[in-house]
């Protein structure tokens, strides 16, 4: 992640940050083994449906991810989230107890690193 950061000076970014909701509810009744497929269900459908040249995906915690996307015309990027969420909960309905997640994003020009760090 910090390698790409200089790539996202001076234009126009989406962040986003994803948070699974409840993840440690999972460990916790569930064991680990079935944390861990929440967390692989949700890695796989980033890699597949998700990354491309617009749309860079990082792991930034134990279960949250984050997402900046740049090149993409004025309210793409909230629309691409919202069917994010959408379909990641359609994904995980067959779950014993199912995953949901909760996204908060900001969008805007930086003109550095030190911007995309205090977007974030």
């Amino acid at each position: 992640m910090r390698e790409d950061f200089p790539n996202y000076g001076k234009q126009e970014v989406g962040v986003a940050m994803i948070d699974l909701d409840d993840f440690k509810r999972f460990n916790d009744n569930y064991g680990h083994a079935y944390g861990d497929l929440v967390l692989t269900r949700l890695g796989r459908y980033l890699q597949k449906d998700w990354m491309n040249e617009h749309l860079r995906c990082y792991r930034y915690g134990g279960d949250e991810i984050l997402i900046i996307a740049s090149g993409l015309e004025d309210g793409d990027f909230v629309k691409k989230l919202q069917i994010f969420q959408a379909e990641y909960a359609k994904l995980n309905q067959q779950l014993e107890e199912p995953a949901t997640l909760s996204i908060g994003y900001a969008t805007g020009a930086v003109a550095n690193e030190e911007e995309l760090r205090k977007m974030i």
